[in-house]
């Protein structure tokens, strides 16, 4: 391991020099001594200059020319030289890293940066403090270290699954760690030695002090992956301390045992008391001030291509481009070209979020060399969606578009085009192909992975050109979560309202001797959500300002992000024709959540198996399915205030 990396090897540079010369010197020497002896001799005898030794050979023929002399007794003191210098610098070296690891054990409330790839180094550039900023790389040509340490971040070069490097960086008095490598294994097995550490932290300071507060971050690029470690967290140990869960397992445990008692007449004040304790605790509950087991409610597992796909397609929305308004307004057509990782991140963005106020499929093409392939693996994965999006995937490559195919696919006029291929050459190349057919009519979003002169300018005309792991790798997004946190904030509202119903549910039930239901799965803390919850609480946030959008022309409320931030005149919500209009639209934004999470409909509800009632068009729902999003949509202010 070496902690001084833009000095890597330079410290021996003098020794390098000094070695050369004493071998120069001395074979030089000893060939105008011995001019018949064998090379290999002569080297040898030079070679034991640095021990000090085969000095007198020199004197062996008597005395020599004084400049053979000379350079001899040279070559003898460097060798010496050498010897010294190495020593000195060797115990110098031990000692610069004796005090480096000093300095990063002394440090607190640093950030621990594991992997110094694409997003690691957007992070790292971003960071502020670069003194408060310590990296652990084990690539040593890494480009971006010399600079990064110039800056003044700790650099160490070293492999981060060595659970010794992290026991040396200190991980219980940092603020965060980042697994930010570019393999979902290693970022987290780095999570779980770091797990590992905490807890030995804690026994070691002892029952009743200030557990460690250190955030473990790690990007997951497999959404399966992602989903399977989180259920398996969920049913750890340290997730039963939870006091949501627990209150409420109690609480319908007590309700049974009650109910039971009440139809035989059997009074029990001491179970009726803790009843009503239960039921007290549930009523106050605060979601906000949770109550886990702390390993994993510090833990945040999050996909780069999901951030990049939410920001695209907030700051760039179809309707961005082309608003519509009115029922009458023509279906919204999007284009996209190639297909990568972030680019099926948007497309599933699309695919949740794009109805609008005309009631009609929004039109998406996709263009991709491989595009069958694509269409196999979209069909499989999102099935049932074309009820609700016309998906139409064309194999073809991108570069070899012609205007006959754009009459062919129906494809002219988009209102947006994106461009999603997995490599910057192809970005910029398949942009200019849309510009030679559309010309600047049409909106082309094109994100970039890695810096380049096309992403220094972010606005050109209508080419809109960014480099998004720039955008969505900084500390707000990855450890402060601000898009996740405003759909936690949505959660808990719902959760306040659900416990309060539940508990109303269930003395009902009570008094009228009916079965007591169990409570809800998704009656949990956001961080013990399954990934469909959270998703779907993420859409309802995303979807309220296509909804707004919907409501008010352009000229009145220009296009923005957070909604919060805009001042809104909710009259509309007066209007129960175009309250209803919005229902509509949130029923099917609901519906697409669900199709793609693979619900299905039946007339028989079952959660187990993933069919619902509610999967059909919204004018065969029933009026009190219909008034629960109507309600929805008049609480959007409620909403946007807790923002």
């Amino acid at each position: 391991m070496n902690n001084d990396s833009s000095d890597h090897g330079r410290q021996f540079i003098i020794p390098i020099i000094l070695t050369v010369l004493t071998i120069i010197l001395g074979f030089v020497s000893f060939q105008s001594v011995f001019p018949d002896y064998p090379f290999s001799r002569k080297m040898y005898y030079t070679l034991q200059l640095f021990t000090l030794e085969s000095g007198d050979r020199f004197y062996e023929k008597g005395m020599q020319p004084l400049w053979v002399t000379l350079t001899f007794n040279l070559a003898r003191f460097l060798a010496v030289a050498t010897l010294v210098v190495t020593i000195v610098l060797a115990i110098l070296s031990v000692l610069k890293y004796k005090f480096f690891m000093l300095k990063v054990r002394w440090m607190k409330g640093h950030t621990i940066l594991c992997g110094l790839g694409g997003i690691g180094d957007a992070f790292a550039e971003s960071f502020t403090n670069k003194s408060k900023l310590v990296i652990i790389e084990m690539d040593t040509t890494n480009e971006n270290i010399s600079r990064l340490k110039k800056e003044g971040a700790v650099i160490i070069e070293a492999n981060a699954l060595d659970t010794e490097i992290l026991r040396k960086v200190d991980i219980p008095k940092a603020d965060c760690l980042l697994a930010l490598t570019g393999n979902d294994f290693d970022n987290l097995t780095i999570i779980n030695n770091s797990l590992e550490l905490i807890k030995e932290y804690k026994k070691k300071i002892g029952e009743g002090k200030n557990p460690p507060r250190v955030s473990l971050i790690a990007n997951i690029d497999s959404r399966n992956l992602k989903a399977a470690i989180t259920e398996e967290w969920q049913n750890r140990p340290d997730c039963l301390e939870c006091d949501l869960k627990t209150s409420l397992h109690n609480f319908y445990a007590a309700a049974i045992v009650l109910l039971e008692k009440r139809k035989s007449s059997v009074a029990d004040a001491d179970l009726e008391t803790r009843f009503g304790t239960l039921k007290s605790i549930l009523l106050n509950y605060d979601p906000v001030r949770v109550n886990c087991g702390i390993d994993i409610k510090n833990i945040q597992l999050f996909n780069i291509n999901q951030l990049a796909g939410r920001y695209i397609f907030l700051n760039y929305p179809p309707d961005r481009f082309s608003r519509i308004n009115q029922p009458s307004d023509k279906a919204m057509k999007i284009l996209f070209l190639g297909f990568s990782n972030i680019g099926e991140e948007l497309l599933k963005q699309c695919i949740q979020n794009c109805y609008y106020i005309n009631k009609k499929n929004t039109k998406i093409t996709l263009i991709s060399f491989d595009g069958n392939t694509i269409k196999e693996r979209i069909r499989s994965k999102y099935k049932n969606i074309s009820k609700l999006i016309d998906l139409n995937i064309i194999n073809h490559n991108p570069h070899h578009l012609t205007f006959n195919l754009l009459d062919e696919y129906d494809i002219r006029n988009p209102e947006v085009i994106y461009i999603s291929s997995g490599e910057d050459r192809y970005q910029a190349s398949y942009s200019s192909k849309a510009r030679e057919l559309f010309g600047d009519a049409v909106p082309v979003i094109r994100p970039f992975y890695r810096k380049n002169i096309l992403c220094n300018t972010e606005i050109c005309g209508k080419t809109f050109s960014f480099n998004i792991f720039t955008k969505v790798s900084g500390r707000d997004y990855i450890v402060d979560e601000i898009l996740d946190k405003r759909a936690a904030t949505v959660h808990n509202r719902w959760i306040k309202q659900a416990v309060m119903d539940y508990v109303n549910k269930v003395n009902l039930c009570l008094s009228d001797n009916k079965k007591i239901p169990e409570p809800k799965h998704t009656l949990a803390p956001w961080h013990l959500l399954d990934e469909e919850v959270r998703e779907d609480n993420r859409s309802v946030v995303d979807h309220i300002n296509i909804k707004l959008r919907s409501v008010f022309p352009e000229k009145v409320l220009g296009f923005f992000v957070d909604p919060g931030a805009v001042k809104i005149d909710f009259g509309f919500l007066d209007d129960d024709s175009r309250v209803d209009q919005l229902a509509e639209i949130e029923h099917r934004r609901w519906m697409a959540n669900k199709f793609i999470c693979g619900w299905v409909y039946d007339e028989n509800r079952d959660d187990s198996q993933k069919k619902h009632d509610c999967l059909k068009d919204y004018n065969e729902l029933p009026e009190e399915t219909k008034e629960y999003d109507r309600q929805q949509v008049k609480e959007t202010p409620d909403i946007i205030s807790l923002m």
